[in-house]
C-alpha cells in the first residue's frame, strides 16, 4: 500500500463581502418539474439564436456560439491542469448568467445538472434524451446528425469553426453530432466518490484529471464516435455539454464542501511564458485571469462568495465519501486576493490576461479570536502551505505508519514533504489485492519519499547549488542535460519529467510539461510510469452485458489514447486507471447476488430509475 502523507495546513484568513445572501439552488434535471425542464429548453434555443457578440465580459450580451468558440481556441490551457476546474467554472456562470438574460429562466435558479452517476448502467433511458428535449443519444442519420428535439437537424447549426478544431470535413458540417454507442455504459456513483478523498487541490486534480476518468467518460461515451460532446474544442456545440459540467463543477463543489480549508485550496501553474504575473506561489496562481472569462482563480474558489452565488442540490448519486482529515485552519496572517481591474488599454479578452491588470493588495487585520458564528462572512483560507512529515526507518513508525526500512538512507528518520499523485490510487478500506500489488509497483518505480534530502530552487526554476533542503511543492529544478535535453525535478515528489531537446518549454505544472517546438504545436510531456495491467478477478463474471443482470455492473468503454492526449492527459495513466476501474467493479460484482438477492446499496450503482 503507498503511504498516506498526513497534510497539515497553514491558511490565512480575509475578510470577504456577504454579497450572497440568496444563492441559486442548481437542481438535478430529474427534480426538475415538467415546466421547469421546458423553460430551460425555450432558454437555451433563446440563447443559440442570439448573434455572435466576440466578447467575454458581458453575458447579456454573449450568444450560445460565443461560448462554443472560446473555449475551442483555449481548449489546450483549460484541460488537464489545474486551471481545469476554475476555468469551467467561470464558463458555467457567464452561461447561467446568459440563460437568465434570455427572460426563458429564472433568475433564482441556476444551470440543472446530469447526474448520470446514479444510472450509470442504463443512462441513454433519461428523458434528457426524448424528442421533447435535446434529441436521442444515438443517431440513425449517415452523418451521426441529432435528428429530433430542440436542437435537431434543420433547427439549429453548430458554431462556425475557423480554426478547424471540429476536424470534420465530409457530410453536413452544420448539423450537431451525437451517436453514443448502444450499451455503454459511465462509472457507477461509488466509483466516482472515490476521488473526493484527497486531502489538497493538487491531489485532488491529479486524480480526477491526469489519472481520472469522469468527465473523459462523460464526454466520449455520451457524445459517441464523431459526436461534438466527443471533441475536446468543440463540445459546446451540444447542449448536454453544460447538463455534464453541471455535474463535474458540482464534484469540485462537494470536494470543497468537505472542509473549509478546501474551499480556498489552489495551486496552478509553477512556470508559465503567457502568465508572467506568476512567480510560482499559490497566492500568484490564484491572482491570474482565467482564460477568456474577467475572473482572477481567486474569484472562484467559494461558489458563495463575493463573485458567485450558487450551490447544488442532493442527487441520487450523492454517495457518502470517505471521512477525510481536514487541514487546521489558522487566522494568523491575512493575505487576501487583491482587488483587479482590467486595463484599459488591453483589449484581448479571449486569452489568459496577466499584463492587462492592475493589483492593489489590501491587508485587513482579523484577530484570531475573532471568529463568531458569522464565520461565514470570513474568507478563511488565502495561502496553503504543505508542512513536513517524519516517518520512522526500519519497520512501522510509533503511530503505525507505513515503513520505509527499503529506502536508503544515512539513518535516522526520513523526511516527506508532499504526496505524489499517484498515491491517490490509494484506499486502505477497498483495495485488492491486486491492486495493492499495483499500487507497490508504483511507489517502487516512481518513488514516493525523499531520502536523502532535497534539491533547491528558485521561484523562477532555475536550479541553484545549495545544501539539501525543503522547498513548498511548488517549486521545481530545471536542468539542461549534455543532450541538450531538459530535465524537470519536482522538490518536493520524487518524480521528473523529461523534455526532448528540440523542444522549449513554455509552461510548468504539478503533474506535466508544456514544451513547443520551434513554430510547431504545444505537446505535454508526463513522467514515466509503469503501466498497469488488467488481472482477471477469477470469482466474478465477466463481460457482464449492460442491464443484463439485476446485480452486475458492466465495465465503462476505455478511454482512448487518442482522447486521452487531446485532453492533456497521460496516456499510461489513464490506461492504468482503467485497468484498476475494472479490477473494482469484479471485486463488487463478485460479492453481490451470490445468494441470488439484490442489495439496497444498488440505488447507488447505476440503477436507479430517475
Amino acid at each position: 500500500m503507498i503511504m498516506q502523507t498526513l497534510l497539515a495546513v497553514a491558511a490565512a484568513a480575509g475578510l470577504a463581502s456577504a454579497a450572497c445572501s440568496n444563492p441559486r439552488i442548481r437542481m438535478e434535471w430529474h427534480d426538475l418539474s415538467p415546466d421547469q425542464k421546458a423553460a430551460y429548453v425555450r432558454a437555451t434555443v433563446a440563447l443559440a439564436s442570439r448573434p455572435v457578440s466576440g466578447q467575454y465580459d458581458d453575458p447579456t450580451r454573449m450568444a450560445w456560439h460565443d461560448f462554443v468558440q472560446t473555449h475551442s481556441r483555449n481548449a489546450y490551457w483549460a484541460h488537464g491542469n489545474a486551471q481545469f476546474y476554475p476555468y469551467h467554472r467561470a464558463m458555467m456562470w457567464q452561461f447561467e448568467n446568459a440563460l437568465i438574460s434570455t427572460g426563458e429562466w429564472p433568475s433564482s435558479m441556476g444551470v440543472p445538472y446530469f447526474d448520470w452517476s446514479a444510472m450509470s448502467q442504463n443512462w441513454w433511458t433519461s428523458d434528457i434524451f426524448s424528442d421533447q428535449y435535446f434529441g436521442s443519444a444515438t443517431s440513425k442519420d449517415k452523418d451521426g446528425c441529432v435528428l429530433t428535439g430542440a436542437f435537431a437537424k434543420g433547427k439549429y447549426k453548430v458554431a462556425d469553426d475557423p480554426e478547424g478544431s471540429r476536424g470534420i470535413t465530409t457530410g453536413d458540417l452544420t448539423c450537431l453530432r451525437r451517436n453514443a454507442r448502444s450499451g455503454a455504459v459511465l462509472p457507477d456513483a461509488t466509483e466516482i466518490t472515490r476521488g473526493l478523498a484527497p486531502n489538497s487541490y493538487t491531489e485532488f486534480t491529479g486524480y480526477n484529471l491526469d489519472n481520472g476518468n469522469y468527465h473523459a467518460s462523460g464526454h466520449v461515451t455520451i457524445g459517441g464516435d464523431g459526436g461534438d460532446l466527443s471533441n475536446p474544442s468543440i463540445s459546446p456545440n451540444d447542449p448536454l455539454f453544460y447538463l455534464h459540467h453541471g455535474f463535474v463543477d458540482k464534484y469540485w463543489w462537494r470536494w470543497q464542501q468537505q472542509c473549509q480549508a478546501f474551499k480556498y485550496d489552489y495551486e496552478g501553474r509553477l512556470k508559465s511564458a503567457d502568465d508572467p504575473m506568476s512567480h510560482g506561489s499559490d497566492q500568484a496562481s490564484k491572482d491570474l485571469y482565467v482564460n477568456s472569462y474577467p475572473f482572477i482563480v481567486a474569484d472562484l474558489l467559494e461558489s458563495e462568495g463575493d463573485t458567485l452565488c450558487y450551490r447544488y442540490s442532493q442527487s441520487k448519486g450523492d454517495v457518502t465519501p470517505q471521512a477525510v482529515s481536514c487541514p487546521a485552519v489558522t487566522t494568523t496572517s491575512a493575505i487576501p486576493k487583491p482587488t483587479t481591474s482590467r486595463d484599459p488599454s488591453d483589449t484581448n479578452t479571449d486569452r489568459p490576461t496577466g499584463t492587462g491588470r492592475t493589483s492593489v493588495p489590501v491587508r485587513p487585520t482579523v484577530a484570531a479570536n475573532s471568529l463568531d458564528d458569522n464565520w461565514l462572512n470570513v474568507a478563511l483560507v488565502r495561502m496553503i502551505e504543505k508542512k513536513k512529515v517524519v516517518w520512522k526507518v526500519g519497520g512501522a513508525s510509533d503511530d503505525g505508519q507505513v515503513s520505509l526500512q527499503d529506502i536508503p538512507t544515512a539513518g535516522g528518520d526520513i523526511v516527506v514533504f508532499g504526496r505524489d499523485e499517484l498515491e491517490s490510487f490509494s484506499d486502505a478500506e477497498t483495495t485488492t489485492e491486486a491492486e495493492a500489488a499495483t499500487e507497490s509497483e508504483f511507489a517502487t518505480r516512481t518513488g514516493t519519499a525523499l531520502a536523502t534530502g532535497t534539491l533547491t530552487a528558485t521561484a523562477t526554476g532555475t536550479a541553484v547549488a545549495t545544501e539539501p533542503a525543503a522547498k513548498p511543492n511548488h517549486l521545481y529544478v530545471e536542468t539542461r542535460n549534455a543532450d541538450n535535453s531538459t530535465t524537470i525535478s519536482y522538490t518536493n515528489f520524487h518524480k521528473t519529467i523529461e523534455v526532448p531537446a528540440e523542444y522549449e518549454i513554455v509552461a510548468v505544472y504539478l503533474s506535466s510539461v508544456t514544451a513547443q517546438l520551434p513554430g510547431g504545436p504545444l505537446k505535454r510531456f508526463f513522467p514515466a510510469m509503469p503501466v498497469i495491467e488488467y488481472v482477471p478477478n477469477p470469482e466474478a463474471p465477466q463481460d457482464v452485458v449492460a442491464g443484463s443482470h439485476p446485480c452486475h455492473l458492466a465495465y465503462p468503454d476505455p478511454i482512448t489514447c487518442e482522447y486521452a492526449e487531446a485532453m492533456n492527459m497521460s496516456c499510461d495513466m489513464v490506461t492504468s486507471k482503467h485497468a484498476l476501474l475494472k479490477m473494482r467493479i469484479d471485486e463488487f460484482n463478485a460479492a453481490n447476488c451470490q445468494n441470488g438477492t439484490s442489495p439496497s446499496s444498488l440505488v447507488n450503482h447505476g440503477w436507479s430509475a430517475m
